[in-house]
């Protein structure tokens, strides 16, 4: 099927509304795993296809947090992995995991595999952000599965006021021209938007401010959580991106010179996929990017394991 821009921009606002009309129904009957605390503070996580990833920025949440409630949905992962993150997360009893049904037939007839999967991801930020609402939490913090905080974040949290109400990562990913393994030039530069993979908020509030839609706006364009933005714009602290100095796509998030976190990109992207490229690179390279990018983050969780056993 190909489709003029107008064409795809209506279709686009069809899907999505069929996907938002579906979603809580769907997800509500999929609680997987029920938290088993109580907390003023949680963090949110929508998942797909990137287990070992997931369970270490879970790890990671524990040690750091560990009386904070952890809200995961599972964007319609493949079985085998579905099944791995059940098991691996049985140990936490804090964890609240709620299972999507992924594209479903009609989408797939149609040809609309790929526009289903571009909403549903912010479908299911919106589904955790109505949640934790719902459950009164006071903050929520939300990561990609393959962002892994490396210090607490309190210090953000702290941030908050009457001019401040929507906290994270610029959505860049700035690669330095006389940077060796990369394209020069080659960029995600969207400065005046938050990305979703490291964003922090209160969700009462901004359920007030915006209602239960408030990852959406008629304005977006390349992503349609970018809608939270337009409706935040000006009272945003943005959380800085830099590129790992010799580790392709490797992001670190940073306010006032603390690393708060850091984002491995591509962590599911190459999950089952059959070209031997994706977004110009070989596929083979980037899974060889993505296992230094996991070996990097496993040694982050290490040195916080060693300072919390000092302290």
């Amino acid at each position: 099927m190909v489709l003029l821009h107008s064409e795809r921009a209506i279709v686009r606002y069809g899907v999505n509304k069929q996907i938002r009309k579906g979603m809580s129904a769907r997800t509500l009957k999929q609680i997987l795993l029920q938290s088993k605390i109580d907390s003023p503070i949680a963090f949110c996580i929508v998942h797909w296809n990137a287990p070992d990833f997931l369970l270490l920025t879970v790890s990671q949440i524990e040690l750091l947090y560990p009386n904070s409630k952890i809200y995961i949905l599972d964007n319609g992962s493949r079985q085998i992995h579905l099944t791995s993150i059940m098991a691996g997360l049985k140990k936490f009893n804090n964890v609240t995991l709620f299972a999507s049904l992924g594209c479903p037939n009609w989408a797939k007839k149609f040809g609309l595999d790929t526009l289903f999967e571009w909403q549903s991801h912010t479908t299911g930020l919106q589904f955790l952000l109505n949640y934790s609402a719902k459950q009164s939490d006071e903050i929520a913090v939300f990561l990609d599965q393959d962002c892994i905080l490396s210090t607490r974040v309190d210090e953000l949290f702290s941030k908050f006021s009457k001019d401040i109400i929507l906290i994270g990562a610029r959505d860049q990913l700035i690669v330095p021209n006389d940077y060796g393994p990369l394209k020069k030039g080659k960029t995600r530069n969207f400065y005046n938007f938050i990305h979703a993979s490291f964003m922090i908020l209160q969700p009462n509030r901004i359920n007030q401010l915006f209602g239960d839609s408030s990852f959406y706006d008629k304005r977006t364009e390349y992503e349609p959580y970018h809608g939270i933005t337009f409706k935040a714009f000006g009272r945003i602290l943005f959380i800085e991106p830099r590129m790992h100095a010799k580790i392709p796509f490797l992001t670190s998030y940073a306010y006032n010179e603390t690393i708060y976190a850091w984002h491995a990109w591509y962590s599911s992207r190459t999950s089952g996929i059959h070209s031997a490229s994706l977004d110009s690179y070989p596929v083979s390279w980037l899974r060889e990017v993505r296992k230094i990018e996991y070996d990097f983050m496993m040694q982050v969780h290490r040195n916080t394991t060693a300072e919390l056993e000092v302290l």
